[in-house]
């Protein structure tokens, strides 16, 4: 039985496939024609990290394709890693969660450290689940009342990633905003003391952008930035939009949404002032 490839890997083996099929200019009938059980559909689907493939049909593929060397060596090589993580297939409400949406869940759940950014909301990673269920009904897609229930629950789950072993390292910066727009002062204040408790965490460093920062502090859209055990010095990024969160693989927008959180995390308050400024907006709530 072949073992499953964790997501980032899945992932950069798609595009490295890719990417010499590109370089050595052949079409995807190319690259399967004559193969048994191969199509011009699955190579692309294996591509996009939509399939994935065992280490027997892989050596197969690059004898027909002629791939040697260190070349193929290294496509090999991203065959040697853990088996993705996709706990959420289990969930009653599983085929609710868009092939992307797993993408994020599945590169969520490898990932080692993430760094986040969102102007006017607390993080996901540290939203209560009435908070989260007031983020997601206030979506542009109107989403219906169990698919908020479903996604609010979602939400919480993925926070065991914070306390379970090994923890995720976990930087997550928000505008002063998000404690200025509310519905519910309540679950407002609900989700104010939580965010204190997961702030101290010994993993977990929570900054906020205060609205003194002025437009340096401000960025146009929500970033995250994952980094893996394999590949510290690397990364992927996501970019909030309408409709979900966009992934950028390349090296030059990882290295974009570096910086533009290194901007961020220069207007942000400290980890201590910031906890000072829940406190005292949880005073004024309560």
């Amino acid at each position: 039985m072949s073992k499953d490839l964790s997501a980032i890997r899945q992932i950069r083996l798609g595009d490295e496939l890719r990417a010499w099929r590109l370089e050595n200019n052949k079409t995807l009938i190319d690259m399967t024609a004559g193969l048994k059980g191969w199509s011009p559909g699955r190579l692309s689907r294996i591509e996009r990290a939509q399939q994935p493939i065992s280490a027997a049909d892989l050596a197969t593929l690059l004898d027909h394709a002629g791939v040697a060397g260190q070349e193929r060596e290294d496509l090999e090589n991203l065959l040697g890693n853990g088996p993705t993580k996709q706990w959420w297939r289990d969930l009653d409400y599983a085929e609710a969660i868009t092939p992307a949406f797993a993408e994020y869940l599945a590169l969520e759940a490898d990932a080692s450290h993430i760094l986040n950014y969102f102007p006017s909301a607390l993080p996901g990673l540290v939203q209560t689940e009435g908070y989260a269920k007031e983020m997601i009904a206030a979506g542009l897609d109107s989403p219906n009342e169990e698919r908020v229930e479903a996604g609010a629950e979602v939400r919480v789950l993925r926070q065991r990633r914070l306390t379970q072993d090994p923890a995720l390292v976990f930087e997550a910066y928000f505008g002063e905003v998000a404690l200025l727009v509310a519905g519910d002062s309540t679950v407002l204040a609900e989700q104010i003391r939580h965010a204190i408790k997961v702030a101290q965490y010994a993993n977990v460093t929570l900054g906020m952008v205060p609205l003194s920062a002025g437009r340096p502090g401000i960025l146009s859209s929500g970033i995250t930035l994952m980094r893996f055990p394999d590949d510290p010095e690397n990364g992927f990024a996501f970019i909030e939009a309408v409709g979900g969160m966009l992934p950028r693989r390349t090296g030059r927008d990882v290295r974009r949404a570096e910086r533009a959180l290194a901007r961020v995390k220069r207007c942000a308050l400290s980890p201590q002032d910031t906890i000072t400024a829940l406190e005292r907006k949880l005073e004024e709530l309560t």
